[in-house]
């Protein structure tokens, strides 16, 4: 097995590896069915808890139900309440018998023992009272048209006396408030007990999970230690051989003499790499022998080329004749070079006329011009010896110019001069044109045209007019490749800049923003950045200006510091800043140029909308819960009451007076929903006519007063005074129902609701105020938004959806008013709406 390791270096890695793994697979198998054994044992007894409770509250419900009935039978003497005790005695007794049955802990059979105790004295002792006192009423022996307490108390299973007056004996009435006051202790401290127990279960379930991180750790320094025992001897041993074979290469390589390295294991990769080594200087040193002998061979012959030397001297003159050539061509090259590095350097047309006079002066031209085209189209022209009057001819139709375009190749006239002209040569000229194209599309992009009187154009010098055409081509397409990136530059500055998410990018420890990113810090701009060719920002404070506004500094700063180290971090990161104004999103991104990593751009994204906005959704869904189950459980719990049982008609007509004001209660608060939803898709639709809003208010304070007993109310409006507005009526009343609504019940400990109406102008002024717990001005920013509710700690029974003030405000706007609010902590709320006039 050894031998078979030892002989490649991947299969001892990989031993080393499956070794480190497998130990890690079990001890965390063993650590995962330990931690789910003990949860699987706390839900259990969680489980056995949450069931005693149910049980527990289920038999203190039949217990006041069985008292009920009691003192219904005793008020009204019905056999059918008589029935619904023995149902109830049936039920606790079978409750209480579970209990028994079912108890866990000391705690549940004194509970058993104790509702059972109770059981049979409130059963043997009370019920037998109220059943006889029942009885001898029906007989004529108790002569009570109203049931009295005192008689009842005296009441003893036992016969009344012969002048049909009870027996004078306190007991059973004590038994009876002892009992019904013990249940109740009992109840409340088997319930306190129970959730004692659960606080200590969860508390046990908390310190499992504890453990099983403390185990997953000692796990972790498993994988450390076997780490160490097995990997790290085998990489220093491999690292130590590479380390020799480095410094002897080093030392072969500066002509030093080596060593033999010993091999330490002929089996692997390494070994074989050092035997090879081995072999190989050997060599090396026996050929570095053999270049010594030739050396001193080479010496030899050096004596051979000094006699040569004579010779030599005999060629110099021939090489004197060449030089005056070669000067000539140092000359020409020299213009050429020039030439050259004029096109190279220009991005612009600025410096042709420079590189046509040095065109002429090359070709021994004597007069000469460039002729630029924009899509076949004469643009500019720049000349070097030429009049206005001859430029004008040589673009002219038909001219030799016209001709290279046409034929986009070289061209060549020659013309006889005017026997007239002032010239001392022949009375010939002499011509050239030679088109520039582009390479790609043969499109012709200017024209060079050179002439001269003494001679025609030799062979050269057309060859190097058509090496001068390509130059300029490839200069012109290199500047119009430039105009083009500098298009694309702005296009591409003014895309980064229009994105919304803040962008920072780091490369060679520079900083580049966008301006979003200085927005979303509040970054001063003055002077601190200069435009960068990549349409960001360059910011001379990296990161001291930004980390100010930042509220988890320490975790901002470690993954800036990941990036400045070239660590892409693989998770994303959630910020806030300016003590929580804002909350940003980060994560990193790698950017590459031909797969090798140019730089790492981090982008921030502002959340704060959208965490706001989860925020108001559970919100919403959690009071729309509570909202719905609130008349839900009441009419579901009457309605159930009035199948159950039969019930007097006052009984049943005040249950379905409640049922009918919890129906409307909940219609009123589906009416919201869809309220709130049609005004913001605008399909609400209005009905406006004209409406006098002093009869909808005094209409709705009327109302108010009737169901309120707790407030002064304070209304200043002028009954006989008419202020019409063109509105929907319904959507008025709907509007000051809420605002006068929300003033009664945020003021719950009463005080004065002053509402006051006047006209300013075109438009009425309609003013609520109260006394009660008023709204912060934090709250004040945010209490017309949809689902927003004031913070009402001190008054936890408060209770509504936040759509009240947003559909008002909906509604006003409708009607193009306005709705304001002012409002102090403590002191009370002013509401004020504005309206327009009918008139105006």
């Amino acid at each position: 097995m050894k031998i078979w390791l030892n002989r490649t270096i991947g299969r001892q890695i990989m031993f080393a590896f499956y070794s480190v793994f497998i130990t890690l697979l079990l001890s965390t198998l063993c650590i995962y069915f330990y931690t789910k054994n003990q949860m699987i044992d706390s839900q259990k007894q969680l489980d056995t808890l949450s069931e005693h409770r149910t049980k527990a509250t289920l038999l203190h419900e039949s217990w006041l139900m069985l008292q009920y009935d009691v003192r219904g039978y005793a008020l009204y003497g019905e056999t059918s309440v008589l029935n619904e005790i023995n149902k109830e005695k049936a039920n606790i007794e079978e409750q209480t018998n579970w209990f028994k049955l079912n108890k866990t802990t000391e705690v549940d059979a004194k509970y058993a023992k104790d509702t059972r105790f109770l059981y049979e004295s409130y059963t043997n002792r009370v019920i037998p009272s109220v059943i006889n006192y029942v009885k001898e009423k029906k007989d004529g022996k108790i002569d009570e048209p109203f049931l009295q307490q005192n008689t009842l108390s005296k009441l003893t299973p036992a016969a009344s006396n012969d002048n049909q007056q009870l027996s004078n004996s306190n007991s059973s009435s004590l038994d009876m408030r002892e009992n019904i006051l013990d249940m109740e202790t009992t109840f409340t401290t088997y319930r306190n007990e129970i959730n004692k127990q659960e606080k200590a279960a969860q508390k046990s379930l908390g310190s499992l999970v504890n453990a099983s991180q403390v185990l997953g750790g000692v796990n972790i320094g498993i994988l450390i230690l076997l780490t160490l025992l097995f990997v790290r001897p085998f990489t220093t041993r491999l690292t130590r051989q590479l380390k020799r074979l480095n410094r002897e290469t080093d030392r072969l390589a500066q002509g030093s003499d080596t060593e033999p390295i010993p091999v330490l294991n002929e089996q692997d990769e390494v070994g074989e790499l050092t035997k090879t080594f081995n072999q190989m200087s050997a060599s090396i040193i026996g050929q570095k022998k053999h270049l010594q002998l030739n050396n001193e061979a080479l010496q030899m012959q050096s004596e051979e080329l000094l006699a040569q030397q004579e010779e030599l001297q005999a060629q110099q003159e021939e090489l004197e004749e060449a030089l005056s050539i070669t000067l000539q061509n140092e000359q020409h090259l020299k213009y050429r070079n020039e030439l050259t590095e004029t096109l190279a350097s220009r991005e612009t047309y600025t410096a042709y006329e420079t590189i046509i006079e040095k065109l002429v002066a090359i070709t021994h031209a004597e007069f000469g011009a460039i002729i630029f085209y924009d899509r076949e189209h004469l643009e500019q022209i720049f000349s070097f010896g030429i009049t206005e009057t001859s430029l004008g001819k040589i673009a002219m139709p038909g001219s030799l110019l016209e001709r290279a375009k046409l034929l986009k190749r070289s061209t060549h006239s020659t013309k006889q001069i005017a026997l007239d002209h002032p010239l001392p040569h022949p009375y010939y000229i002499y011509e050239s044109a030679v088109p520039v194209l582009d390479a790609g599309s043969d499109e012709v992009l200017a024209c060079i045209y050179l002439g001269r009187y003494k001679m025609p154009f030799e062979t050269d010098e057309l060859e190097d007019m058509m090496s001068f055409a390509r130059q300029i081509a490839l200069s012109l397409l290199r500047m119009r490749v430039f105009d083009e990136m500098q298009v694309e530059k702005e296009k591409t500055t003014t895309l980064i800049h229009s994105i919304r998410e803040a962008m920072m990018y780091f490369e060679d420890n520079k900083v580049l923003a966008n301006h979003a990113l200085l927005n979303l810090f509040d970054y001063s701009q003055q002077n601190n950045e200069k435009q960068n060719i990549r349409g960001l920002i360059s910011l001379d404070v990296q990161n001291e200006l930004l980390v100010r506004r930042v509220d988890q500094k320490e975790k901002f700063n470690k993954f800036i510091d990941k990036v400045y180290s070239n660590s892409i971090p693989q998770e994303d990161i959630q910020i806030t800043l300016n003590d929580g104004a804002k909350i940003v999103t980060i994560y990193a991104e790698e950017v590459r140029y031909h797969a090798s990593l140019k730089g790492i751009m981090l982008v921030l994204k502002d959340v704060t909308h959208e965490v706001e906005v989860d925020r108001l959704k559970s919100e919403l869904i959690s009071t729309v819960s509570h909202e719905l189950r609130t008349p839900l459980s009441s009419i579901y719990g009457f309605t159930e009451l009035l199948l159950a049982k039969s019930y007097n008609m006052d009984r049943q007509k005040k249950y379905l007076e409640t049922i009918h004001s919890e129906t409307k209660r909940l219609s009123l608060l589906v009416d919201n929903f869809l309220d709130i939803q049609r005004m913001e898709s605008n399909q609400q639709s209005f009905v406006i006519e004209t409406v006098d809003l002093v009869e909808i208010i005094q209409n709705i304070v009327t109302v108010q007063r009737e169901e309120d007993l707790l407030h002064i109310w304070n209304v200043q409006i002028n009954e006989q005074e008419k202020m019409e507005v063109e509105a929907d009526q319904e959507k008025m009343a709907q509007l000051f129902t809420n605002l006068i609504y929300n003033a009664r019940k945020y003021s719950p400990e009463g005080g004065s609701i002053e509402i006051w109406m006047k006209q300013k102008a075109a438009m009425i002024v309609i003013q609520i105020r109260d006394e009660g717990i008023g709204i912060s001005e934090n709250d004040q920013l945010k209490v017309f938004d949809k689902f927003y509710r004031a913070h009402t700690s001190s008054y936890p029974k408060i209770e509504g959806t936040g759509l009240g003030l947003a559909i008002c405000k909906e509604i006003v706007e409708a009607h193009n008013g306005k709705i304001e609010l002012s409002s102090e902590l403590g002191k009370g709320t002013i509401i004020q709406v504005i309206l327009p006039t009918k008139q105006s």
